[in-house]
């Protein structure tokens, strides 16, 4: 049994993962592939242990923000195919060659010198790449026709890289107006049959995140990246009713009171600034987290959390370690297990409603989350394994 010193953790359900995934499995072609999306932590689930269960149920490919979160995995050792989605500076090139991490690439100047260094390395196997093409997202990917070309006949010369991915990226999949997503998929057709046309073979092609995959499975292609929807997250409520895909969300957020007091004598204030004054008879308890673990200080006095079943508020201001909340004049003892995010005897604060108290989206509050936190895996109900930086045993 694990030992926590400090009572604030997260419990990720693996068996919610599969489902996901094999929900999605369901419900794209079959030609399809998934590639698990685990940058970010796993969106705050823990990179490591939700990349091997992926990989277990259904996923064939993993895709990292930086090519340090692919080195992570390696480390761990992961062996299938895993792709950076950001940039990666030249200087790195030798390294994610030597960690066999393929790349993302839009620029043939950085192509060429990528080869330069590598054959100066003298490696003895070629650097896997994945063109980028930008159709409407403006962040990262080549723009035009003439520039794609160059860049695939540099791949296509090169001794030390091979071409093995071309993919774009949806910028409103999320949204009703379909109009911006058709567009991007039409551009990027365009795209590929410019290459045919020119006598060039295909390698993967792959365009769909989460939103497009729900809302446009024809767009599939040969691989979908599959992100935030494996953790049974929804990209947006107008993809949640669309009804399409039924998710199960696969993160709980929980801590046991570390505190309790009740105000008997006077009315007190509570916590940095005063901002609250709890009532005589009033009942306070701390719990062991804070903005520092990704509890958003935008939730002072804002904010819920379950004890036994009931919703109770925060009270005073978010510190960076430990929140206060009022029981009002219910019972409540020091342990008490309280849940945060998740559910508890049949009530439920989800993650959606507390990005939408904070104004933001899922994926921050879920992505947030410290790695100070220790991470609980469960499987039928079982704890599988713990992850955290310092464990008592």
């Amino acid at each position: 049994m694990t030992k926590l010193c400090r009572e604030v953790w997260i419990e990720v359900n693996l068996d919610a993962i599969k489902k996901n995934l094999r929900a999605f499995h369901h419900y794209i072609p079959n030609k399809s592939k998934i590639m698990a999306v685990v940058k970010a932590n796993a969106y705050g689930h823990g990179a490591v242990e939700v990349a091997r269960h992926a990989l277990e149920h259904g996923a064939s490919e993993l895709a990292v923000a930086g090519l340090e979160e692919g080195i992570i995995l390696r480390k761990a050792g992961i062996k299938a195919p895993i792709l950076v989605l950001g940039f990666t500076p030249l200087k790195c090139v030798k390294e994610a060659s030597a960690w066999n991490i393929e790349l993302s690439a839009f620029q043939v100047d950085w192509i060429k010198k990528a080869n330069e260094i590598l054959e100066k390395e003298a490696v003895s196997s070629r650097l896997a790449i994945h063109i980028n093409v930008d159709t409407g997202m403006g962040r990262l990917g080549v723009r035009r026709g003439e520039e794609l070309l160059a860049i695939v006949e540099a791949l296509t010369a090169s001794k030390f890289l091979k071409w093995t991915g071309i993919y774009t990226h949806f910028s409103t999949a999320d949204e009703p107006d379909t109009t911006l997503t058709r567009l991007q998929h039409d551009k990027f057709i365009s795209f590929l049959r410019y290459l045919k046309n020119q006598g060039i073979e295909l390698p993967t092609v792959h365009m769909n995140n989460t939103a497009a995959t729900i809302a446009f499975p024809e767009y599939s292609a040969d691989m979908i990246r599959l992100g935030i929807g494996m953790y049974g997250l929804y990209p947006s409520e107008y993809i949640k009713q669309l009804n399409l895909v039924k998710l199960i969300p696969a993160l709980s957020l929980k801590a046991r009171i570390a505190y309790v007091k009740t105000m008997i004598t006077e009315p007190r204030t509570i916590s940095y600034g005063a901002t609250y004054i709890a009532d005589l008879g009033e009942i306070i308890a701390t719990l062991p987290i804070g903005y520092a673990d990704g509890y958003s200080r935008e939730l002072s006095n804002r904010g819920f959390v379950l004890h036994d079943g009931r919703r109770v508020p925060v009270v005073g201001r978010v510190t960076m370690d430990q929140i206060m909340v009022s029981l009002g004049e219910g019972d409540g003892k020091q342990g008490d297990e309280v849940v945060i995010y998740g559910r508890q005897k049949g009530a439920e604060i989800s993650v959606d409603e507390v990005a939408e108290m904070l104004d933001t989206i899922n994926y921050e509050v879920v992505s947030t989350l410290s790695r100070r936190i220790p991470r609980f895996y469960i499987r039928d109900g079982e704890i599988l394994k713990v992850s955290s930086p310092v464990l008592y045993v």
